[in-house]
């Protein structure tokens, strides 16, 4: 599934070609993935030139005058294309919809059919983990009021913070150095101090390997450079075997020396 410093990345390129370009048209090819699918609500966005491209966690919404924006989930599978003629995006396997813009088309497709495109969303209040709202004062809060919540569990949460999912989540306790079987009610200060500074690092961190491993990306995962989170690596770079067990019911790498609150 992309995570925040994935979409963060495509979120950059697909600004670079479709920013300033007028919608056409919109093809929903699978209308339950499209919300609405039809009539007069999606008419509102045609003929309109794309504003902006911004990301709320793990969404892209793409804005355009007037406050309208759409916003596409890519989900566990989910992918973006960019092609050239009606005839490429129309080959695409398992498209969602279409976007035709002046020089190019974008497609959301996903093999796994659980993609979503929404118009005219209602966001959640929920922050993003880059918001300025997700302060160590909101984080301790969160957690205080979470006291036998797992803390690998509220970090995945979307309703706790949005953005960060099941690999980042691992990279995050390991950088600040909590175990995922900890509880948020046992974290003492410090703790959610290196958890909160953590957070921000690692998501950062990923965003420039991204760049750097694939620069041009707007679908798909790197994973290559994370620390612990890797089926491959069998010990973090600071040599302590990496172990593999089900927390929260997700597939969980940790180590050691993460300390068990």
């Amino acid at each position: 599934m992309p995570e925040l410093p994935d979409l963060e990345v495509f979120k950059g390129n697909l600004k670079k070609h479709l920013v300033g370009e007028t919608l056409l048209a919109i093809e929903p090819v699978h209308p339950r993935n499209v919300i609405p699918a039809a009539g007069p609500v999606l008419e509102q966005f045609v003929g309109k030139a794309l504003a902006d491209i911004e990301r709320d966690g793990k969404e892209l919404l793409f804005l355009f005058p007037e406050g309208k924006f759409f916003a596409v989930h890519l989900m566990l599978n989910g992918g973006l294309q960019l092609c050239a003629e009606p005839a490429q995006a129309a080959a695409v396997k398992y498209r969602i919809a279409s976007f035709r813009f002046q020089e190019l088309i974008l497609v959301v497709s996903d093999p796994g059919g659980l993609c979503k495109v929404r118009f005219l969303p209602q966001l959640t209040k929920v922050p993003d983990a880059f918001s300025p709202a997700f302060s160590q004062e909101y984080l301790a809060d969160r957690l205080a009021r979470n006291p036998l919540m797992n803390i690998k569990a509220f970090l995945i949460d979307q309703k706790m913070v949005k953005g960060i999912g099941n690999a980042y989540a691992d990279e995050i306790l390991w950088e600040s150095r909590i175990s995922p079987l900890s509880l948020c009610g046992k974290l003492p200060p410090e703790a959610v101090a290196r958890l909160h500074a953590a957070v921000a690092g690692v998501l950062r961190e990923a965003i420039a390997s991204i760049r750097r491993e694939a620069p041009e990306i707007i679908s798909g995962e790197i994973r290559s450079f994370l620390k612990v989170h890797q089926p491959r690596r069998k010990e973090s770079p600071t040599g302590h075997a990496i172990r593999v067990q089900k927390v929260a019911s997700k597939t969980t790498y940790f180590t050691d020396e993460q300390i068990l609150y």
